[in-house]
């Protein structure tokens, strides 16, 4: 069980009390610190985050590059693969399609 996070805060629930998740939910927003975070800016655990950051926008094969440093990123979490990549836009943003024991989600990042 983790603590939802939304808009960068925690999530309340209809009681007012701190939202919990599990399961697939959780996996996925794990999934998505570790997509947003640049690799080695957390001070705790330099291992946590992904390259991504490093994507420019006008470069050739943008989605391929993005998608396979989501799925290093995605290493310590082998239940959830990342499945496709789409890198569009200035300033660039990728969407990918995230797959956990028969759930999927799509995770935003501005890169």
């Amino acid at each position: 069980m983790d603590t939802s996070l939304a808009n960068g805060d925690f999530s309340l629930g209809s009681n007012g009390r701190l939202k919990q998740i599990g399961g697939a939910k959780e996996l996925f927003q794990r999934a998505e610190i570790r997509l947003n975070v640049p690799l080695g800016s957390f001070v705790y655990d330099a291992s946590l985050g992904s390259r991504l950051h490093e994507l420019k926008a006008g470069g050739s094969g943008l989605s391929e590059k993005a998608l396979s440093m989501a799925q290093e990123a995605l290493r310590v979490l082998p239940q959830v693969t990342a499945e496709s990549a789409k890198c569009s836009g200035e300033p660039l943003v990728a969407v990918f399609q995230l797959h956990c024991g028969g759930e999927t989600a799509e995770i935003e990042v501005r890169i």
